[in-house]
C-alpha cells in the first residue's frame, strides 16, 4: 500500500472517530428534544426495521463467507462464517422478544431482549477478535458444514437458556429501574474486545494485506464501540440512546458487508463502466456528426477503416508467417476472422531440437476487444524458463497455463472477457503429445492412419478474472501418436454456423465428414475443412472467427 493511501485512510479513521464523538455528544445534549420528536410508541417499528436490516446483512456476510470458505478453506473466513451466522440468529431472537412484540417462545420483555442483545454482541466481538488472531494463510480441511453445525448448536444452546432458563441468567435489565451493573459491565467487556480487535486488524491493515476489506472492518469496529457506549446509558428500551445504539450498529454491519462483498463486486466493473461511457459519448457524437457533417463522418470512417486494416496487419503479424522446419512433421493452418480483426489465434514454435509447442485459442467474442486480448496472450505466454547459467527448462503445458492465468488476473480486463485455449508439446522422437486445456470448447482431433478419429477431451478453467475466487486446476495429458497420424486443432467458429440450428453442423458431424482423410496432407486437410465450412455456410453471414491448424506426422521411408 502506498504512503499516500495509508495517510488518507488514517485520516478517514480519525474523521469517523471524531464524527461519532460529535454525534454521540449531540444526542447527549439534545436527548430530551430528540425523544419528543420520534415518540416512544413509534420506536418499535424503528427497532424492527433497523434490526431487520442488520439481520439481513449478518446472513449476507455469513453466505459470502460460506461460499468463500468452500474455495480457500481459510480459517479467518471460517471465523466470519461462525460469528455472523450466530449473530444473525441471536439478533432474530432479540427482535422477536423485544418489549411490545407478540410473545414468541416466552413472554416478550425488555429483560429477555436485553439478554439476547448481550449474547449477540459478545459473540460478534469475540468472533471478530478471533478472526484478527488467525494467521492469513492458515487453512483447515474440515468441511464447512461442520462449522455451520457448530454455530447452530451454539446458537441453539444460548436461545434455550435465555428463553426457558431465565432462572439461571443474572438480571441485565430491571423494568422501571434500568440497566443492572452486570449489563453495563458486560458492555464495557465488549468494548475492550472490540478495541483489541481494532488493534489486530489495524496491524494486519498496515502490512498491506487486503487493505480495503480491513479498512472497513476497522471502521465498523469503531462504530460498534459507540453503539455499545450508547447501550450503557439507556434507562428505557424506547429511549434515544437505545435508538442511537441501533443506528451505530446498522452502520457497523453495513461496513463489514461492504468490505466483504460490495467492494469486490463493484471494483471489477469500474473500468468497464468507464469504457462504456466513453463509447456511448462517442456514439452520440458520431450520430450528431452524421446529421450535420456527412463529409467529416465519411472521412472519419475512412480513417477508422484504415486503422482497422492496420490493426489487422498487426494482429496478422502475430500469427506465424511460416512453420518450424522439420523433416518429420507437416504443418498447415488458416485463419478467417468474422470481422476485420478477430479473437482467434494460433502458433507453432520449436522449443528445442525434439519438441514443438502447439497453441490455439479463442477469445470470447470478436472485434477490437478480442483482438487486443490476443495480443496480450501472445506477449505473455511463456513456454520456457532460462537460467543465468545458460540452462533452459521447458515448462509443461500445465505450468504454462497456470502462469498465464495469474498474469491475466494481474490486469484490469473486464470480468466478462475470457479466453479458452489449448497448449501442447509434441516430441518428435517419442511421437507423444503432452497437452493441457484452459476451457477449450472444441476437442482437438487425432486422425489415425487406420482411419479412426479420437477426440482429445481435457477439462480446465478458461483464462479469466477469477483468481480471487477460484484456484485454477489444469492437468497434463499425454497421447501416444504414430507415423501417418494427424493432429487437428480448430476453434468453435467452424461448427457454429447457425446458433438457431446447432444440429445442422456440430462436432459429431465434423468427425463423420473427416473419415477417410487419413492419407491427406496437412494442407489438404485444412483446405478440405474450409471447403466443407463454405459449403455448409452458403449465403449465411459468418457469426464467429474460424481457425484450423493441422500437424501431420510424416511416414518414414523404408
Amino acid at each position: 500500500m502506498g504512503v499516500k493511501n495509508f495517510k488518507k485512510d488514517n485520516a478517514i479513521f480519525v474523521a469517523v472517530l471524531l464524527f461519532s464523538i460529535i454525534i454521540y455528544g449531540t444526542v447527549q445534549w439534545y436527548d430530551a428534544s430528540i425523544y419528543e420528536i420520534y415518540h416512544a410508541e413509534e420506536f418499535l417499528n424503528w427497532h424492527i426495521g433497523l434490526e431487520g436490516l442488520s439481520i439481513v446483512m449478518s446472513f449476507c456476510i455469513f453466505f459470502i463467507s460460506l461460499y468463500t470458505m468452500e474455495k480457500n478453506q481459510n480459517l479467518r473466513t471460517t471465523a466470519f462464517l461462525n460469528t455472523f451466522l450466530s449473530v444473525g440468529l441471536l439478533d432474530v431472537m432479540h427482535t422477536l422478544n423485544y418489549k411490545g412484540m407478540p410473545d414468541f417462545l416466552t413472554e416478550s420483555s425488555a429483560a429477555t431482549a436485553t439478554s439476547f442483545w448481550i449474547a449477540a454482541r459478545l459473540t460478534a466481538a469475540a468472533g471478530l477478535l478471533a478472526a484478527g488472531l488467525v494467521k492469513r494463510n492458515y487453512t483447515v480441511r474440515i468441511h464447512r458444514f461442520v462449522f455451520v453445525s457448530a454455530s447452530l448448536l451454539y446458537s441453539g444452546i444460548v436461545i434455550y437458556l435465555i428463553s426457558f432458563r431465565q432462572d439461571l441468567m443474572p438480571p441485565l435489565f430491571i423494568e422501571g429501574i434500568g440497566l443492572t451493573p452486570l449489563k453495563v459491565g458486560l458492555e464495557y467487556v465488549i468494548i475492550v474486545l472490540q478495541l483489541a480487535a481494532i488493534f489486530l486488524f489495524y496491524r494486519i491493515y498496515k502490512t498491506g494485506e487486503e487493505t480495503e476489506e480491513y479498512k472497513y472492518i476497522i471502521l465498523s469496529l469503531l462504530l460498534s464501540i459507540f453503539s455499545e457506549l450508547a447501550f450503557t446509558q439507556y434507562t428505557n428500551v424506547y429511549d434515544t440512546y437505545n435508538l442511537l445504539g441501533h443506528i451505530y450498529k446498522i452502520a457497523a454491519y453495513y461496513l463489514i458487508f461492504k468490505g466483504k462483498f460490495v467492494l469486490n463486486v463493484q471494483r471489477p466493473y469500474l473500468a468497464l463502466q468507464k469504457t462504456e461511457r466513453k463509447l456511448a459519448e462517442y456514439a452520440n457524437s458520431l450520430e450528431l456528426q452524421v446529421e450535420t457533417r456527412t463529409k467529416e463522418i465519411t472521412t472519419a470512417n475512412e480513417k477508422l477503416l484504415n486503422d482497422m486494416d492496420y490493426a489487422r496487419n498487426i494482429q496478422t503479424a502475430l500469427l506465424p508467417s511460416s512453420f518450424p522446419k522439420s523433416d518429420k512433421l507437416q504443418f498447415a493452418a488458416r485463419y478467417l476472422p468474422c470481422e476485420k480483426i478477430g479473437g482467434d489465434f494460433y502458433n507453432v514454435f520449436r522449443l528445442d531440437e525434439d519438441n514443438f509447442g502447439i497453441l490455439i485459442g479463442d477469445v470470447a467474442g470478436h472485434g477490437v476487444s478480442a483482438a487486443m486480448i490476443t495480443v496480450f496472450i501472445n506477449q505473455n505466454i511463456h513456454v520456457r524458463r532460462e537460467f543465468d547459467d545458460g540452462r533452459i527448462r521447458i515448462l509443461t503445458p500445465k505450468q504454462v497455463l497456470t502462469n498465464l492465468f495469474y498474469t491475466y488476473n494481474n490486469m484490469t480486463f473486464p470480468e466478462e472477457i475470457y479466453t479458452v485455449l489449448f497448449y501442447g508439446i509434441y516430441n518428435q522422437q517419442d511421437k507423444t503429445l503432452t497437452c493441457s486445456s484452459a476451457g477449450m470448447n472444441t476437442a482437438p482431433l487425432i486422425l489415425r492412419k487406420d482411419g479412426d478419429i479420437e477426440p482429445i477431451s481435457i477439462k480446465g478453467l478458461p483464462i479469466c478474472r477469477l483468481a480471487g475466487l477460484i484456484s485454477p486446476s489444469y492437468e497434463n495429458q499425454t497421447i501416444q501418436l504414430s507415423e501417418g497420424d494427424s493432429m487437428l486443432f480448430y476453434t468453435d467458429g467452424i461448427i457454429e454456423i447457425d446458433r438457431k440450428r446447432p444440429e445442422q453442423f456440430n462436432e459429431k458431424n465434423l468427425m463423420e465428414y473427416l473419415r477417410g482423410l487419413q492419407n491427406y496432407s496437412a494442407s489438404e486437410t485444412v483446405d478440405y475443412m474450409f471447403d466443407l465450412y463454405d459449403a455448409i455456410l452458403g449465403d449465411k453471414k459468418m457469426i464467429d472467427d474460424v481457425t484450423v491448424l493441422v500437424v501431420k506426422i510424416e511416414e518414414e521411408e523404408l
